[in-house]
């Protein structure tokens, strides 16, 4: 039991400090986009965190998997160059022993990972793209700042305020130019406020100004003057609908049987089967002289999964276009990953023996002398 205390210890801390980091890799990124978005006027202010939050759930299928096979890379590589796993090995710890220990170690983690990818994933991402939707169909007035124009609409409506009140709702003097079939409208107003409807409609209710109406080039504008002038500016709320096949809950999928859902089905189910079978090519893959050091196998570990996950994806494509029947699946993948653990066990336990013999050798030698 003390060496597996020992053993979890170390994963665990390892696990800890290569999932912060590669998550911290992620939302910065993520956060400095979503910035940029903000500065476009595409994203709201307030919904940044929320956005961002949906998105790191997202990220999280991948980077479990990813995380618990770069600590298995790290700890063991680490073992191996101070020569603890040696020892541990020629003191009758035996490979069969450690391995029994990642493994139920991975098992636990792919439990995490499951319902990350089952059903934590699929819920995020359909908030996420409700909420893009909602972001789409809005008035845009949301993502105005007092003195910058700002363009909505696709580009056909430009619209400008130079002073805001605290809530955004108030404004004062408003410009807003509106091409419609080549036509040309513009509204200056001293002042407007928004407004909502029973219909569920939000207006926008503007103050002594002017619109002008005519067709580019030409002098014959329509000049109106108002008192009040109302402008829509956004629809009564619809319901949204996401349509993608990654935001469809598990249970759905699993009744489906269309190949394009089924291949999303197994890549969720792959998430957590990769955990553990990368956990038990980290244990073999890890192995190293102290002479070598502790990253001698890290850049041929990231090799590895960059080849495993390249196939996953192919495997999911090939599935989606009906080239691979769904029996087979991503399965195929999967196997061909088993088969590469098993000849490193075998090629391990081989070494292993060469190692033992040779340290009972010695230490008879020194009886001898």
């Amino acid at each position: 039991m003390i060496i597996e205390r020992y053993l979890f210890k170390e994963l665990a801390g390892t696990l800890f400090a290569v999932t912060t980091v590669l998550f911290l890799i992620f939302v910065s990124s993520w956060f400095a986009r979503l910035l940029g978005q903000v500065a476009a006027g595409s994203v709201q202010a307030d919904l940044i965190f929320l956005l961002l939050s949906l998105k790191s759930v997202d990220a999280l299928m991948i980077l479990l998997p990813l995380s618990f096979y770069l600590a298995v890379l790290l700890a063991f590589g680490r073992l191996y160059k101070d020569s603890e796993m040696t020892a541990m090995l020629a003191c009758g710890v035996s490979l069969t022993r450690i391995t029994r220990l990642v493994f139920l170690m991975g098992l636990g983690f792919a439990l995490i990972v499951a319902s990350v990818s089952l059903y934590f994933g699929p819920m995020a991402k359909s908030e996420r793209y409700v909420l893009q939707e909602k972001m789409k169909s809005a008035s845009g007035l949301e993502v105005v700042a007092a003195g910058q124009f700002r363009e909505m609409g696709g580009g056909n409506v430009v619209f400008y305020a130079e002073r805001l009140s605290d809530d955004g709702k108030s404004m004062e003097n408003i410009f807003i130019q509106a091409e419609r079939q080549d036509v040309l409208n513009l509204i200056v107003a001293e002042r407007g406020s928004q407004t909502s409807e029973r219909d569920g409609g939000r207006y926008l209710l503007l103050k002594n100004g002017y619109r002008y109406e005519g067709e580019p080039g030409q002098a014959n504008f329509r000049i109106t003057k108002f008192g009040e002038h109302k402008v829509l500016v956004r629809q009564p709320e619809a319901v949204f609908k996401v349509d993608s096949v990654v935001a469809i809950p598990s249970l759905a999928l699993w009744q489906s049987g269309r190949p394009h859902e089924l291949a999303e089905l197994q890549w969720r189910i792959s998430m957590p089967v990769s955990v553990v079978l990368l956990a038990l090519l980290a244990v073999f893959l890890s192995r190293s002289s102290p002479r070598q050091g502790r990253y001698a196998k890290f850049f041929l570990g990231i090799l590895v999964y960059i080849i495993y996950s390249n196939l996953l994806g192919v495997a999911k494509t090939w599935v989606e276009k009906g080239k691979v029947d769904a029996l087979i699946g991503v399965w195929w993948v999967h196997l061909l990953l088993m088969i590469v653990i098993a000849v490193l066990m075998v090629q391990h336990s081989g070494g292993l023996r060469v190692l033992l013999a040779s340290s009972k050798i010695k230490g008879c030698h020194c009886e001898t002398a």
